[in-house]
C-alpha cells in the first residue's frame, strides 16, 4: 500500500488546530446560550400565561354576577311593562394568527396568547351587551308611561231669533250647561226672548244668559186663575216701607237714543249696585257701559212700573241694547215679562 502525501496546504498545524478549537467552543457556547434564552422565554410565557388565566376567570367571575342581576331586574320589568328588548351585541372581529418564524415552542405560546385575548374580548362583550341591555329596557319602561290627556268638547252656537216660554221652573244660567252658576227661577209661563241657540240644545237669551230649550215652548202657557184664599183671623203683616226714590228732574231736553229691550230684576248681593249705590225701585236702572256710563238720567216711555219714566242708570250686567230695571220683589215685574220701550238721555 502506497501513501499519499497530505498536500502542503491540509497538514494540521498548531495555529490551525488553535482556530479550530476557537470556532468549536463559540458554537458550543452559542448553542448553550440558545438553550439557555429558550428555556428564560418558555419560563415567561408561562408565567404570563399563567396570570391571563387567572384575570379570564375573575372576568367570568364578574359577568356571573352582572348577567345573573341584570337577567333579574330584566325580568322584573318586562313583567311589569310588557315590554319586549332586543340586544344585538357588538359584532367581534376574529383575532388573526399568523404563522412566525420562532420554534415550535414560540408558536406554542402565540397561540396561547390570541386564545386568552380572544376570550377576554368575549368576556368583556358580554357585559357591555347585558348593561345595554339593562339600559335600554329602562329606557323603554319610561318611554311606554303616557300621561292622560283631557279633551275639551267645543260648543257652537248660531243666530237664533224666536220667543219662547216656560213650561215649567226653569234655571237661568250663565253658561249652556248645568254645571254653569244659576242666576235665577223662571216661572212656568214665563216668557224669553232668545237670540241665539247653542249645538247642546240651550237657548240663548237677549241678556246673553242661557236656558235648557228642552223645557220650552213656542206657545204662550194659559196659566190658571189662583182662586182667592179664604179669610183668615190671622193679621196681615205689615207692608216694609220703601225706600223714597230721589226726586227725578220732571223737566229737560229729551234725546231719543233708540228702541231698547226691557227686562227686570230683583234684589242680590244685599241691594249693593256696581256703581256702589243702594238700588231703589223706581230709580235705579241696570245697563252695558258701551251704552251708558253710571249717573246717566234716562227717560222710559210709557213706563213697564207705571211711574214717571225717569231713571237713574247705577249697576252693570246686561249686553247692549238691554235696560234691566230694578223692582223689589218679582210680583212687582209685569206679567208680560221682556218687551220693549224708546229710551231717551234727559239733559238739563
Amino acid at each position: 500500500m502506497g501513501f499519499r502525501l497530505i498536500p502542503e496546504g491540509f497538514k494540521p498545524t498548531k495555529e490551525r488546530v488553535v482556530a479550530a478549537m476557537s470556532v468549536i467552543s463559540v458554537v458550543l457556547l452559542c448553542a448553550m446560550s440558545g438553550v439557555a434564552i429558550s428555556a428564560l422565554l418558555e419560563a415567561e410565557e408561562d408565567a404570563a400565561r399563567h396570570r391571563r388565566d387567572q384575570e379570564v376567570i375573575g372576568f367570568n367571575d364578574e359577568t356571573s354576577d352582572t348577567t345573573t342581576t341584570t337577567t333579574s331586574d330584566t325580568t322584573e320589568t318586562s313583567e311589569s311593562s310588557e315590554v319586549t328588548t332586543e340586544t344585538t351585541p357588538p359584532d367581534t372581529e376574529p383575532t388573526e394568527t399568523h404563522p412566525s418564524t420562532s420554534d415550535t415552542s414560540e408558536s406554542s405560546a402565540s397561540s396561547s396568547t390570541s386564545a386568552s385575548a380572544t376570550s377576554t374580548t368575549t368576556t368583556s362583550t358580554t357585559t357591555t351587551s347585558t348593561t345595554t341591555t339593562r339600559q335600554t329596557t329602562a329606557a323603554t319602561t319610561t318611554s311606554q308611561t303616557t300621561t292622560p290627556t283631557t279633551t275639551e268638547t267645543t260648543i257652537g252656537e248660531r243666530t237664533y231669533n224666536a220667543i219662547v216660554y216656560a213650561t215649567s221652573t226653569l234655571n237661568l244660567r250663565t253658561g249652556p250647561g248645568t254645571s254653569y252658576e244659576s242666576i235665577r227661577q223662571l216661572k212656568r209661563g214665563d216668557q224669553i226672548d232668545v237670540v241665539g241657540i247653542t249645538t247642546n240644545g240651550w237657548y240663548k237669551t237677549i241678556r246673553g244668559n242661557y236656558v235648557n230649550a228642552t223645557y220650552t215652548q213656542t206657545e204662550p202657557i194659559n196659566t190658571p186663575t189662583p182662586k182667592p184664599k179664604p179669610a183668615t183671623s190671622t193679621p196681615k203683616p205689615t207692608k216694609k216701607p220703601t225706600a223714597t226714590p230721589t226726586p227725578k228732574p220732571v223737566s229737560g231736553n229729551k234725546t231719543l237714543v233708540g228702541t231698547f229691550s226691557v227686562t227686570f230684576y230683583i234684589p242680590v248681593n244685599g241691594n249693593r249696585t256696581a256703581s256702589g249705590t243702594t238700588a231703589t225701585m223706581g230709580r235705579t236702572v241696570a245697563a252695558n257701559k258701551n251704552d251708558f256710563p253710571f249717573g246717566t238720567v234716562i227717560y222710559v216711555e210709557n213706563d213697564p212700573l207705571g211711574g214717571d219714566g225717569y231713571y237713574t242708570i247705577e249697576d252693570r250686567g246686561v249686553g247692549a241694547g238691554v235696560i234691566d230695571i230694578f223692582v223689589d220683589e218679582r210680583s212687582d215685574i209685569p206679567s208680560y215679562g221682556v218687551t220693549t220701550r224708546k229710551v231717551y238721555i234727559v239733559t238739563p
